[in-house]
């Protein structure tokens, strides 16, 4: 690891140390330094820094450790699966199922988590000169700790097309989700979603410039003070069905960034459950039943509250 001293100048007195760090190491963002803070990676005056909105002064000392750049499918990976499955192997593509705590690709350069992007790489070693570098084989994604079905493209020529086809909405995706209330029995959201102002890891439903995004539901099961949503997401906005179903008042059990914690379950409640397109003239659909944490939350719902059936 490299570890590079800074003395604070006059230029960036009264500047968070984010911002600061830009200043001195032109070709890195404010959200890798943030990144590397995390990770304990930063220090001010010999004090780890945790938050990036500290403001530094002239003479302090920053030091910085980057940790070594990670290659693609270099990481050493656990014996063990870990939750992945290949659920279905075509010659362009494969259909795979991500598990919950798992990253689709490295947030930033220097980062050593381990992703479903170096498990593909490992089993799949085609994958490399597969779209772009960084996150090669992905076309689309789901959140850290939503499960479901995934499609990976294994060449170029079926990359091109996938993309195409999300570009164009040709491929439906549904979704599971188990929501706080009732809300009507189906509907559509259309909020725009866009970056949220203050808190940049959040996406926001009420931000000036978002963007179009449309989610069709209908309610599967009502519980007592819950429902089971199928949804239908016709845009693929980042955290869109988080946002849009916390926009409507009824946000999704366990998510504690659009909503709270539930005692349930340990994350938020939803599950990409089916996969359908069309490709070289044939109609594939695809399936994937919920992962154990969001079927016992379920069984559990129906066994704990009186499901109601007149609405």
């Amino acid at each position: 690891m490299e570890k590079i001293v800074y003395i604070v100048e006059n230029s960036v007195n009264g500047e968070r140390v984010d911002k600061a760090l830009t200043t001195y190491c032109t070709g890195y963002s404010r959200t890798f330094f943030q990144q590397l803070m995390r990770t304990n990676c930063i220090s001010l005056n010999g004090v780890s820094l945790k938050k990036p909105s500290t403001l530094v002064k002239t003479g302090d000392c920053l030091e910085v450790t980057v940790p070594p750049q990670k290659l693609i499918g270099t990481l050493e990976l656990p014996a063990e699966t870990m939750g992945v499955s290949i659920l279905f192997e075509h010659p362009d593509f494969l259909i795979v199922y991500k598990p919950a705590g798992l990253i689709m690709h490295s947030p930033f350069t220097h980062s050593t988590a381990i992703t479903l992007v170096d498990w593909l790489i490992h089993s799949f070693s085609e994958l490399t000169t597969v779209g772009y570098h960084d996150r090669p084989g992905i076309v689309h994604r789901l959140d850290k700790d939503t499960t479901g079905i995934l499609i990976v493209p294994r060449n170029n020529k079926a990359h091109a097309h996938f993309s195409m086809l999300f570009q164009t909405r040709l491929i439906e995706k549904k979704y599971l989700a188990v929501v706080a209330g009732h809300p009507p029995v189906s509907g559509t959201i259309e909020y725009t979603i866009g970056r949220d102002n203050k808190y940049k890891h959040k996406m926001s439903s009420t931000v000036a410039g978002g963007r179009e995004a449309t989610t069709h539901y209908k309610v599967l099961e009502y519980f007592l003070e819950s429902s089971l949503l199928e949804l239908h997401p016709i845009t693929g906005r980042t955290h869109q069905i988080r946002v849009h179903c916390a926009a409507i008042g009824h946000p999704l059990l366990g998510d504690t960034t659009y909503g709270s914690s539930h005692k349930l379950i340990t994350r938020q409640a939803l599950h990409a459950f089916q996969l359908s397109f069309m490709y070289n003239d044939l109609y594939y659909s695809f399936w994937h039943t919920p992962a154990t944490d969001m079927q016992e939350l379920i069984s559990t719902l129906r066994v704990k509250d009186s499901p109601l059936t007149d609405r």
